[in-house]
């Protein structure tokens, strides 16, 4: 028999070599603790695999796996749509609080500025908007009107303090009654890089963004509620108001989630240009690059240039306070979006250059 050499303990010793068909025992005992790690390490792996896809399931809501039938609405015009007249056009917006005037009005301005043809309206909520607030958003041409507080569903349980207001964003259904027919709605951390006109004329009732999940599940399927192509109806918002209680959706995401699974399965889903989600580019700069000589709209989600802090919105800042916002902004996120916060300062040293007079008159 030859000697089985083997290292202990950083020493070499030796064995006798086993008889035919024997396994050494040195060999033995190393074959059966690979055997108990590979197995604890499997079911390890296993356990972290279902632990995840678990967690993912919960968090990725899908308003069309859960599909819950809400909507009865056609999804298109019954017939093609003649070429609305501005007078019967309108860019909407909203203001529930002083912070977002300066906002509010440099969307409409960039909005005029690419030559929009379309009324310039603005729901606000008259017990926390105030009269400095709306002289700024009609210095730049929009036409402010009163809407009642919608409430959010549940007594609004799971529902992020901030977003409390954001269930009014439906009255903006009501713009018939208004003689709209044809109407684009815009958040407040919007702006406008070129015209889309062509949005108005669609023949479909409701149209939106595909969105982006920041938190790693990429682009999605559901819809950005930032902004949104639709045909205005009263009898949709009562249709609306009657689901809110009864929709499922998760509550953090306020109305936006509402929105998705009202409209889950009769959404048009316009191209990325309509709301250049700033989340885009986080997630593909290649393909972010690839839009933007295309963009309609970009949407500041990522970084607010006019606000010092999303949580305190009661005011509106003086200039000094915005430019000191803007150049914040310019910092966040490693300076990922220092381009795009360049856009919105020109855009609003331009509204502030053309306008800035009638502004300053409010303050």
């Amino acid at each position: 028999m030859y000697p089985l050499f083997e290292r202990v303990h950083d020493r070499w010793t030796y064995e006798p070599l086993q008889e035919l068909g024997q396994t050494p025992s040195g060999c033995r005992k190393w074959s059966q603790s690979w055997v108990w790690r590979s197995l604890v390490g499997a079911l390890g792996v296993a356990a972290v695999f279902a632990i995840t896809r678990a967690i993912y399931h919960k968090r990725r809501y899908s308003p069309l796996d859960q599909y819950q039938d809400l909507n009865q609405f056609p999804v298109t015009l019954d017939h093609a749509p003649d070429h609305s007249p501005v007078d019967r056009r309108a860019v909407v917006s909203s203001l529930y609080s002083d912070g977002f005037a300066i906002a509010v009005a440099v969307v409409g301005h960039s909005a005029r500025s690419a030559n929009v043809s379309a009324r310039f309206l603005v729901p606000y909520l008259e017990n926390k908007v105030s009269e400095k607030a709306l002289c700024i958003v009609r210095a730049v041409g929009w036409e402010p009107y009163p809407v009642p507080w919608i409430p959010p569903p549940h007594d609004g349980n799971g529902i992020h303090l901030r977003f409390m207001d954001q269930y009014t964003k439906l009255n903006v259904w009501a713009l018939d009654k208004m003689g709209i027919d044809s109407a684009v709605y815009l958040d407040a951390d919007t702006l406008v890089r070129r015209n889309f006109d062509e949005l108005f004329d669609s023949p479909f009732n409701f149209a939106a963004v595909p969105d982006v999940d920041v938190h790693g599940g990429g682009f999605i399927l559901s819809f950005n509620a930032g902004v949104l192509a639709f045909r205005p109806s009263s009898a949709v918002l009562k249709d609306m108001l009657q689901k809110l209680e009864v929709a499922e959706y998760p509550p953090e995401e306020a109305e936006q989630a509402f929105l998705n699974r009202y409209f889950a399965g009769t959404c048009m889903r316009l191209p990325f240009i309509y709301n250049a989600n700033l989340g885009y580019k986080g997630r593909s700069p290649r393909l972010w690059k690839r839009l933007i000589d295309e963009m309609r709209i970009v949407h500041y989600t990522a970084v607010k240039p006019f606000i010092q802090d999303i949580h305190v919105t009661d005011t509106v800042l003086p200039a000094e306070e915005i430019e000191d916002a803007m150049e914040k902004s310019v910092l966040k996120k490693g300076g990922l979006y220092r381009e795009e916060v360049g856009w919105w300062k020109d855009a609003y040293r331009k509204m502030m250059l053309d306008r800035g007079d009638a502004i300053n008159q409010c303050l």
